[in-house]
């Protein structure tokens, strides 16, 4: 496997967050003096097979695009990939692929962090030909998130809905590595989701998860934002 694109799903509105971050988009919300999205980053720039990193940006675009446009402390390249509507996380893939020319693209969601070793999880992928692996995490209230079920040989049998079934269990840690072509089939500038329709409208194609062992949180409600600063501390450099 050659260099590999990344995605990062910066454009979301934060609602939930904006009592805790008022005048920031989400992926800017300071955690230990630094924005959010600086830490996902750092994760990304450990690995070099990173070629290009393209922000997904939509609401406030304009205050990550001054924030990241002229940065060189990483050794990729920044591009953005600006949403004038929304078109949820899927469509956005879809768009910022645009910007994109390697086979295989890592996607990550701007709001969470999950501790995985990206050479790890690149090589899982290739060895099982997957179309898509998606990192997972076992926690304790797998409802919150939405259950994903795996075979014993780490294939995806089903991704639940949030609140189905309360109970410990392995979660959508909000980061995959995927092949360009699942998306060949859809329009561009559709509004739809990821997780809600393409996800299990794949699962015949090679749908595989990674497990994670490391640190896991989003910061998408202000109890686990208030926390975040701690739960990373030392994360980022």
């Amino acid at each position: 496997m050659g260099k590999i694109d990344a995605i990062i799903l910066a454009g979301g509105l934060g609602t939930r967050l904006k009592g805790a971050v008022s005048n920031l988009p989400k992926v800017l919300a300071p955690v230990n003096g630094k924005p959010f999205l600086g830490i996902l980053l750092h994760l990304l720039d450990r690995s070099e097979k990173i070629g290009k990193v393209i922000l997904a940006v939509g609401y406030m675009a304009d205050k990550i695009i001054e924030r990241y446009r002229d940065s060189n402390a990483f050794r990729f390249r920044i591009a953005f990939s600006v949403e004038t509507d929304p078109l949820g996380t899927g469509g956005a893939i879809k768009k910022a692929l645009g910007y994109s020319e390697t086979d295989n693209v890592l996607v990550l969601n701007g709001d969470s962090y999950v501790e995985v070793d990206l050479e790890e999880f690149f090589a899982a992928h290739s060895a099982k030909n997957a179309a898509l692996t998606v990192v997972v995490k076992e926690v304790p209230d797998a409802g919150r998130y939405g259950r994903v079920l795996i075979d014993a040989d780490g294939r995806v049998v089903s991704f639940e809905e949030k609140g189905v079934d309360p109970g410990s269990g392995f979660v959508n840690a909000g980061v995959y590595l995927l092949k360009r072509n699942l998306f060949e089939r859809v329009e561009a500038e559709k509004a739809f989701s990821l997780e809600k329709d393409l996800l299990p409208a794949i699962l015949g194609e090679a749908v595989y998860g990674f497990v994670s062992q490391g640190k896991f949180i989003d910061i998408g409600i202000p109890e686990t934002y208030f926390m975040s600063g701690d739960y990373l501390k030392g994360i980022i450099p």
